[in-house]
């Protein structure tokens, strides 16, 4: 966000003459208006925060098998692939419009599942994220089995093998390490099963694959923290032991879960994996709750969760394998379809003073479940992030909610909103009711919608063709003899309904796989007309508020997408001071130097020059 602004023809000398400023301005929100705002935002998350106070983590808390349901599942055959690429697709329902086109595709999507380096993980002083059913707290363990399967599943695809590393041998350790330590009985395990759980349990990264870059999941242990593995009593392990497939570590860990009751726990410990890639950009270390390990005196043997969950595993790693796609979910929580740009700071800031408490005291679990009950859909994730620890990606959330911007990318994905069930934008929503209003007024929400459908229909329309990065919706109407007419067309339709219809995987030999959703996504018109405003008459905000950062931000955001067409009453929001148009059109930079000619100008400089004179006129 620039701090550079618009310059203004008046001069305020006084602080009535700014009040008064503010209450002639059509950007800044009034008293009125961030009232019923603030009062709902605080309803609704101390609500949650009530809610979750009282909750417990019980068998199926972490429900991975309600997220999977829309997610693509990553190509079986990957052998000498290093990338990810694909597209989503999108089809109009039947409404009665004329649009040529009934289908439409966002940018492609390219990312890399690996990294150069493995994350690094470390175990916590406390037990954190325990579950009713079990003595045992063995989500680290499984953690470290989790990621281990997350990636063998990805190299088997690549055909790529693997090796135990010279430093995943066990060692005794000192005596008082291993009084400070923990002891893991293996009970009856296989000379493959003894050696896989010394490698993941041992400091360092246990095992490789003989290419430099490592698979998105891979973890090294610090050692801050000395485990001993044991098993009964039979002859020296063999040096020749090879890693384990996929399959096969399922059933080791399968049986270790069973030995210390810790099935429940499965879930929680493969969310955790899954949000590795995050913590990995962000150079973050994940503190793993600290093991405590009790033998189960009976032992089921019946292992569905964990299987169930492996068999899904191609699917949760389309999402997991890329970063963004992750942060798009985890911030949508956030955001909420009935709140303007200009009205996010009185939406967030009671979020702030919901959460941050919860931060500050390291009160994770609690703050998991406010997020989860905020958003059932992507409940896992937050789940996962937040037993990670205090990562970056925690003390991201309060400066992120102050100023909209965070170490993790923030924004929206149209695919991963259908992916996930939970929209991330009004873009992902199709608003409700004619699009003309009023007599003769559209929406701007509407108008940046149907920019964005009409992106190669309109002559420069490609700043249009990418959904904007902010989420929350621009404010106001704008006439529809103002509109382009590409726009002005569609207004008189019924409403465009635009549904997610597929992922197609693209490869670099020119195939494609194409995925189509098994089932028709849930409909999110039920979101959208839920939103309404709860006033609390117990609840009132700031008189006078001093900080509007983040609706700063979101206004200047949400307005500079639309830039390259301003409409005549919008002139002075796109002058205005939170928008800066000017300088995201590059107009008011004194520096710049003319590559063309002489005699010729270029024609983006005389199209924005002309934009300019007629701002400034």
């Amino acid at each position: 966000m620039s701090s550079s602004s618009v310059p203004s023809t008046s001069t305020n000398t006084s602080f009535d003459s700014e009040c008064h400023q503010i209450q002639e301005d059509n950007v800044t929100p009034t008293a009125e208006k961030i009232a019923p705002i603030y009062a709902w935002s605080s309803q609704l998350w101390q609500g949650l925060a009530t809610k979750a106070g009282s909750k417990s983590f019980v068998r199926d808390t972490v429900n991975l098998a309600s997220m999977s349901e829309g997610l693509p599942a990553i190509p079986d055959n990957m052998q000498g692939m290093t990338e990810f690429c694909g597209l989503a697709t999108w089809k109009l329902k039947s409404t009665g419009c004329t649009m040529s086109h009934r289908s439409r595709s966002e940018g492609k999507r390219r990312w890399k599942p690996t990294r150069r380096r493995p994350t690094l993980c470390s175990i916590s002083n406390s037990s954190s994220f325990d579950h009713s059913d079990s003595e045992s707290n063995g989500i680290a363990c499984l953690f470290f089995g989790w990621a281990y399967i997350l990636c063998m599943t990805l190299l088997e695809k690549q055909r790529i093998p693997v090796f135990y590393s010279s430093t995943s041998s066990q060692t005794w350790g000192t005596e008082d390490e291993l009084e400070h330590g923990l002891t893991v009985e293996l009970g009856n395990a296989s000379d493959e099963e003894y050696r896989w759980w010394v490698s993941l349990l041992t400091p360092g990264q246990g095992w490789r694959s003989p290419i430099p870059d490592q698979p998105i999941w891979s973890v090294a242990y610090t050692g801050n923290m000395n485990f001993r593995v044991v098993r009964a009593e039979r002859a020296p392990a063999s040096s020749h032991c090879n890693p384990p497939s996929s399959k096969q570590a399922v059933e080791f860990l399968s049986r270790f879960a069973s030995r210390y009751n810790l099935e429940s726990q499965s879930a929680l410990a493969l969310a955790m994996a899954l949000t590795l890639p995050i913590h990995n950009d962000t150079s973050s270390m994940v503190q793993l709750p600290k093991p405590r390990l009790i033998t189960s005196q009976f032992m089921p043997h019946t292992h569905f969760g964990i299987k169930k969950d492996y068999c899904r595993l191609d699917r949760y790693m389309a999402l997991s394998s890329n970063p963004l796609f992750l942060s798009s979910a985890l911030w949508s929580v956030f955001w909420e379809p009935g709140v303007e740009c200009n009205l996010v700071s009185p939406w967030c800031d009671p979020i702030v003073a919901t959460i941050k408490p919860l931060i500050d005291r390291g009160d994770l679990e609690t703050l998991g479940h406010v997020l989860a009950l905020r958003r059932p859909s992507i409940a896992p994730l937050w789940y996962g992030v937040t037993a990670c620890g205090n990562t970056r990606s925690i003390s991201a959330i309060i400066p992120f909610l102050q100023t909209l911007f965070s170490c993790l990318p923030s924004r929206p994905i149209p695919e991963v909103a259908a992916w996930t069930g939970c929209p991330q934008s009004f873009m992902d929503l199709s608003g409700e009711g004619p699009y003309v209003q009023m007599g003769n007024q559209v929406s701007r929400a509407d108008v940046w919608r149907l920019r964005h459908e009409l992106w190669d229909v309109e002559p420069e329309g490609a700043p249009f063709r990418n959904t904007p990065i902010c989420p929350w919706p621009p404010f106001g109407y704008i006439g529809d003899e103002e509109l382009e007419i590409p726009v002005r067309t569609h207004i008189n339709c019924p409403r465009h309904y635009w549904v997610y219809a597929g992922w197609t995987w693209l490869f670099d030999d020119g195939t494609e796989k194409r995925i189509e959703p098994a089932d028709e996504l849930k409909s999110w018109d039920l979101l959208e007309s839920d939103s309404q405003l709860i006033f609390s008459e117990g609840i009132t905000p700031p008189v006078y508020y001093l900080n509007h950062k983040a609706s700063k931000n979101a206004v200047g955001d949400i307005f500079r997408w639309s830039a390259t067409e301003i409409e005549m009453s919008g002139k002075s929001i796109f002058g205005h001071r939170w928008v800066d148009a000017l300088h995201d059109l590059g107009m008011d930079d004194d520096d710049e130097h003319d590559s063309c000619s002489d005699d010729v100008r270029c024609q983006s400089d005389v199209s924005l020059q002309r934009v300019e004179d007629w701002i400034m006129t």
